[in-house]
Order: structure tokens, then sequence, then C-alpha cells
């Protein structure tokens, strides 16, 4: 017995493939935000003008090759030194079994001291230097604590020298200058607070080197109190002045740094572009003119806006109303604020026109903006 086999039918399948391009929704369809064409076209125009500013910067300083600046370096050093030396006198007494105190001997009481001998050296220090010339002076300042008065007094007048050192001393009795500012006190009335004495040396040095002329002035100085019963010398009496002759000449500037001015230029192309790419992507140009009776009806909601009330339709007018035709705007506007009712503005949608009515119960008063 034969067995006949059915045939097996095979149903087509038909297999749609999607076009990648076409089953997604393109994302990047979105709407741009209109803007005024001179607002946008600004930005990216400064914005890209100061992009490309930066750029050519860092294009300028890679093809530059090696920069130079010029600098100021010294090219010959001095300095002044000063000291200032003392020995109080002192009266007879029973505190000290000596009559002299040097500086950080003993403690100087006023009442037992008779006077001061001071001594005063200068040593100007210049390897290079082929002659000096110069003068010094010294001088006495009395100064108050709150600048009520001052008054100066020479102790050594100008004097000339020639070397690059000197040395002069001289005999100082504070009680002289304690009697002045009693002097003064009793003529202004008024006591000065905490005087004080500042014995100064003015100098002034010119020295001519090989390397150019040297041309300065020193005032060192020490102060010393003229109220207290202790006398205290509190500045140094070492002081040192120090300077230097300069001359000009190019450096190169290290790679570095001229890599860091090229990456910075880089920098600030890459923040002056940044602006540009959302201004360009997500706006676009409003290129819409106004029409005449559209600026026209722009300028009427700008001056009288808080008197108009927009509609999209005019209510039905009652029978025997009179419609009263008003020549102008502020016309119109002026029956408002007698009436104290508002501006009803209504755009027509045949004609070209709008209309501004102002509902009263027996009279509708109207301007018609644009063809009638």
């Amino acid at each position: 017995m034969k067995i006949k086999a059915k045939p097996i039918k095979l149903k087509k399948i038909k297999i749609r493939v999607k076009n990648g391009n076409t089953h997604k929704k393109n994302n990047l369809n979105f709407k741009r935000k209109k803007i005024p064409t001179i607002y946008r076209m600004a930005v990216i125009i400064i914005f890209g003008i100061l992009a490309i500013s930066a750029l050519y910067s860092a294009v300028a300083v890679e093809s530059e090759g090696p920069k130079t600046i010029e600098k100021s370096v010294p090219k010959l050093y001095y300095s002044h030194n000063a000291k200032f030396n003392y020995i109080a006198h002192l009266k007879n007494n029973t505190v000290y079994n000596f009559n002299t105190i040097m500086p950080g001997q003993a403690t100087i009481f006023k009442k037992i001291t008779d006077y001061f001998n001071i001594s005063f050296s200068y040593d100007f220090k210049c390897p290079e230097s082929t002659s000096i010339a110069g003068t010094y002076k010294l001088i006495a300042e009395i100064h108050t604590e709150d600048d009520l008065w001052s008054r100066s007094y020479t102790i050594t007048p100008s004097t000339t020298f020639k070397t690059n050192e000197f040395n002069t001393n001289f005999n100082l009795n504070l009680s002289t200058y304690e009697n002045i500012v009693s002097a003064i006190n009793t003529e202004i009335g008024i006591t000065a607070t905490n005087p004080t004495l500042t014995i100064k040396c003015e100098i002034n040095i010119n020295s001519q080197t090989p390397e150019g002329g040297i041309y300065e002035t020193f005032s060192p100085s020490i102060t010393l109190p003229l109220t207290g019963n202790i006398i205290e010398i509190d500045d140094s009496l070492s002081q040192t002045k120090t300077g230097s002759l300069k001359e000009t000449v190019n450096v190169k500037i290290p790679e570095e740094d001229v890599s860091e001015e090229r990456n910075g230029s880089l920098l600030l192309a890459g923040i002056f572009f940044l602006p540009i790419i959302p201004v360009y992507v997500f706006t676009e140009n409003d290129n819409i003119k106004l029409s005449d009776l559209q600026r026209q009806m722009k300028k009427i909601k700008k001056k009288y806006g808080e008197w108009i009330v927009e509609v999209n339709k005019l209510p039905r007018r009652p029978d025997g109303t009179e419609l009263v035709y008003m020549k102008s705007m502020d016309d119109l506007i002026k029956i408002s604020e007698e009436l104290g009712k508002p501006v009803v503005n209504y755009k027509s949608e045949t004609k070209e026109s709008y209309a501004f009515v102002i509902f009263d119960e027996k009279m509708h008063y109207v301007y018609i903006l644009g063809n009638n």
C-alpha cells in the first residue's frame, strides 16, 4: 500500500527591513527661535572676530620662532653703610660706679645724664668707583606724635667729602631741646604729645664708574624721646641702603612661557566660539517685515495699551444706537477717559483694518485704522 505524502506548502515570509534613516524620528527637527536679524548677526560677527583674533595670536606666537623681551638687569652693585654710636656722659650719682654708658651697657636715666657724645660714620662701597664727590649735613628735628608742630635745627652745616667714607661727631644735650618744647607748649597753650628728637644725616653722593654715574641721597637717622625718665634709642644704630646700575638687554623667553601664551590664545578662541554655536543652531533670522498698518497698530498698542481690550468678535449693535466715527485715536482715547470706559479692539476678517470702539448706551464711538 502506497502512502502519498502531501506536499508541504511553505508560506512566503516577507521580511521588511526598515530604513534606519526614516524609521527613527529625526530628533533634530525642532523649531528655531526667531530673533531680530541685527542681534543674531551681531553676536555671530562679534564673537567670530574675537575668536579669529585669538587664533591669529596663537598662530603668530607659533610662527615668530624664538621670542625675546627687553629686560633691565644689574651691571654694577653698590651700597651705602652708615653707623651711629654714642657715649652717655653721666652726672655725679649713686646709681652707677662709672661716668659713661655705651650702647647696651646699662639703662640711661635722664635725670643723671649730662649729655651725649654722638659719632657718625659713613662708607660708600662700589668696587668700580673712579671718583666720588658728595655733601652731608647733620640736623636735629623735633616731632610731636599728633603732628601738631615740628621744628628743625642744624647741627653740622653742609660739608663736602671726596672719598668713599667720612666720620664726624658732636655733643648733644637733650635739655636744650626739652626747653624748646616747653617754650612752644607755653606759647601755644597746648601740650605736645610724646615729642621726640630725630638726629638725621642727609647725604648726597655723586660717584662716577665705567658703567655710568651714581647720583643718590641717603638719610640715616636715630630717634630719642624728649619725655619720660628713661632714654631709649629703639632705632638700629647701623643702617644700610643698596642699589645698582642697570642695563637693558634682550632676554629669550623660555619655551614653556611661549607655550602658555599659545595655549592661552587657543583657549580664548574656544571660549569665544562657544556662544556662536547655540545662536547659529537654535535661532534663525526674523525676516518678517511689518506692514505700514501693522507698524501703526504696534505704535497704538505701545502708547494706549492700558485702555485697549482685544476681542475676537464685536457684539451685535442694538437698534437705535448711533455710530460716531472719530478722526484719530487720540480723540477716541479722550472719550474713553471722559466716560471711564475701555476701548474695544477688533481686527476685521474681511478687510485689512482694525476697529476701536467705545460702547455707550445710545452711542458707539468708533475709530477705524486701515481700509474701511
